[in-house]
């Protein structure tokens, strides 16, 4: 579940410093929650001392009063003699906490700082050199106390100026990874027939809080062990199997939830054998909780593939492997790592229209499988399978979501740029009745008969993560699915690795893909149950009309008023075989975008909508080559 959209929904029981910075956090004042060595408070008075006396700092960063696992670090590790004692001349320590009497510069200047460690939403401890950047993270569970004074050491020992913004532990410092063991799966025999039909993609996971981007990150303000217990995965599983009889699933486990020894956890994994052996389910790792490669450095991603891995052939038994991974967004070299050493080629690697949305943007890629570049993983390769350009991964997107919405950037007031076929934007946003209309709607768009037929085959893809299932009606899924049989009783719900295999047979490179898709605005009614509905405007548009079109060369939409026969603008064109870079090495950044001529998001200036006669003239042949039925587009 996506912590922006609980916190629209009003589900969220706790929220952090950095989600709340500038809003007020009520929390105890710093100075009265505090133990242990010489905590030097303010932060901003730490950062001073650092820089004079040339002291690294440990950063605690947390909220005790709302996380029980920050209160036992304070506790323990911060109330240990040996711990003291090592602080006392080696380190200035400070804490970075939400306190009700900071003024709001004070508010502000702690959520730059947290932004800056990059660690938003979570707790751990950091380790800056004395200018204040970040050199190290550790968690707040340390194995012993030795242990975390040698790892703090090491950090100081082998820091950079420019600091090490990205996590890693410290016994891959400087390090290439190397897994202890490797995997390898042959190619498939390839068809010569494009892919028919239509296809569900329902994936779900199992987190311990809402924010694990890294392994030191084990705890959170707001937990999920309450929402991840066997009576909910049951009651989820039952549900699926009632709306979609022989329906099998993928769920994805990240790193703490495979290895919490609390009992609802430990119960939890010996339930997903079994739900493997009756229903045929995958299980698979979810690295990072979406952003994987924004918060870790690129070897210890491979690392964290490689042993979450391990750990789910471990919960399953019978030497178990995955044929897919979760990961929300997930770069190049982490795609190449799994082709190549884990015998994995399919990934739910990117998120369609991805942008000002929690804490990662992608936006410019295909919404169906594709095999990504070797530059960025939201451009389709270019060459051929075994070119320089290709990587042998079938990229899949995380949400299906309504093209109209996917125009907008992120939420506000009245609109919300995920609605589709997930449950936080449809169920919470409008009840169960509407909910459920936008999400048959936007089902339609992918699987009504003029689709099908131009594109080959149809797909929907959604993750509702197990979460949900704790308060959410679990008829409201078997509904969904229930009408999907019914009018469409070809539909397949394949495991995500089982769907990948399937379209990679059919599709031995990128040149098969020749997508197309149209899409009017719903028209919801104006009232419902006496009641008013003002949420999303912008999607509730019967009078105008998208376009989309997607090939490996690049990606074209349109946007008209065809009531009035309007003209029809272009929305987005994005070119393929332009260089991209995906953001690597030490560097922070949200927006991993691929962004071109115009993108339907209209974030910069040129991305205003326009006549087609105003590309360049190069570009517009381009387009008609692709598709001559778009010649009207030209006065």
């Amino acid at each position: 579940m996506r912590f922006y959209e609980l916190i629209s929904a009003g589900l969220c029981s706790g929220l952090l410093l950095a989600a709340t910075a500038g809003r007020g956090v009520a929390a105890e004042p710093a100075a009265q929650a505090l133990n242990g060595p010489d905590w030097k408070l303010p932060y901003s008075a730490a950062e001073k001392e650092a820089k004079a006396t040339g002291k690294p700092m440990l950063v605690f960063v947390g909220d005790p009063q709302a996380c029980s696992g920050c209160r036992e670090f304070l506790k323990t590790v911060c109330a240990d003699p040996e711990f003291i004692a090592f602080t006392k001349d080696a380190l200035l320590c400070t804490q970075l906490i939400g306190d009700r009497n900071d003024s709001k510069e004070e508010k502000s200047k702690k959520g730059h700082a947290i932004e800056s460690f990059n660690i938003p939403a979570s707790h751990a401890v950091i380790i800056t050199n004395p200018d204040g950047k970040r050199i190290g993270e550790l968690s707040t569970t340390p194995v012993s106390i030795g242990q975390f004074k040698k790892d703090i050491q090491a950090f100081i020992a082998k820091s950079r100026p420019e600091g090490r913004l990205k996590y890693t532990e410290v016994e891959l410092l400087d390090k290439e990874f190397t897994p202890s063991k490797t995997y390898k799966t042959e190619p498939p025999k390839f068809s010569p027939e494009p892919l028919k039909g239509r296809y569900i993609n329902f994936l779900t996971a199992v987190r311990v809080h809402a924010w694990e981007n890294t392994r030191a990150r084990t705890h959170g303000t707001w937990m999920e062990r309450n929402k991840h217990t066997p009576a909910i995965a049951l009651k989820m599983r039952k549900a699926l199997a009632e709306g979609f009889p022989g329906a099998r699933i993928t769920w994805g486990w990240s790193w703490a939830a495979l290895n919490d020894m609390s009992p609802n956890y430990v119960e939890l994994r010996k339930l997903m054998s079994q739900f493997h052996k009756e229903y045929g389910d995958e299980m698979t790792f979810w690295p990072g909780v979406y952003f994987a490669d924004k918060f870790n450095t690129v070897e210890q991603a491979k690392k964290d593939l490689h042993e979450g891995l391990e750990l789910i052939t471990k919960m399953v038994g019978d030497g178990y492997r995955p044929k897919s991974v979760l990961a929300g967004h997930m770069s190049v070299e982490s795609m190449k790592y799994l082709a190549k050493y884990e015998g994995i080629h399919t990934v739910q690697g990117q998120i369609w229209s991805q942008f000002d949305v929690d804490g990662q943007d992608g936006d410019g890629g295909i919404i169906y499988p594709y095999y990504p570049s070797k530059e960025h993983f939201l451009k389709p390769a270019q060459g051929p399978r075994g070119g320089d350009d290709f990587v042998d991964m079938v990229n899949i997107d995380g949400w299906t979501v309504d093209f109209f919405a996917a125009r907008k950037r992120g939420t506000g007031n009245d609109y919300n740029s995920r609605v589709g076929i997930g449950p936080i934007e449809t169920y919470t946003y409008y009840g169960k009745e509407m909910g459920l209309r936008q999400m048959l709607y936007t089902t339609d768009v992918h699987f009504n008969e003029k689709a099908v037929s131009d594109n080959g085959y149809g797909f929907l893809t959604v993750n509702w993560e197990l979460s949900l299932f704790e308060w959410i009606d679990p008829q409201y899924l078997v509904r969904w699915l229930t009408t999907i049989r019914t009018k469409y009783p070809d539909t397949q719900m394949l495991t995500m690795g089982d769907f990948g295999d399937l379209w990679r047979k059919h599709n031995p490179d990128n040149s098969r893909i020749n997508l197309k898709f149209v899409q009017r605005g719903h028209d919801m009614p104006k009232e419902y149950e006496g009641k008013k509905v003002t949420q999303h405007p912008p999607i509730f548009r019967p009078e105008m009309e998208i376009r989309w079109y997607f090939n490996k060369d690049f990606r074209f939409a349109t946007i008209q008023n065809w009531q009035e026969n309007g003209p029809k603008l272009v929305m987005d064109y994005t070119r393929y075989n332009q260089p991209y870079k995906e953001p690597s090495g030490n560097v922070i950044e949200r927006h991993w975008d691929i962004l071109d001529i115009i993108n339907q998001k209209e974030s910069r200036p040129q991305d205003k909508y326009k006549p087609f006669t105003e590309l360049p003239a190069e570009e517009q042949a381009k387009v008609l080559k692709w598709y001559p039925e778009l010649k009207n587009l030209k006065p």
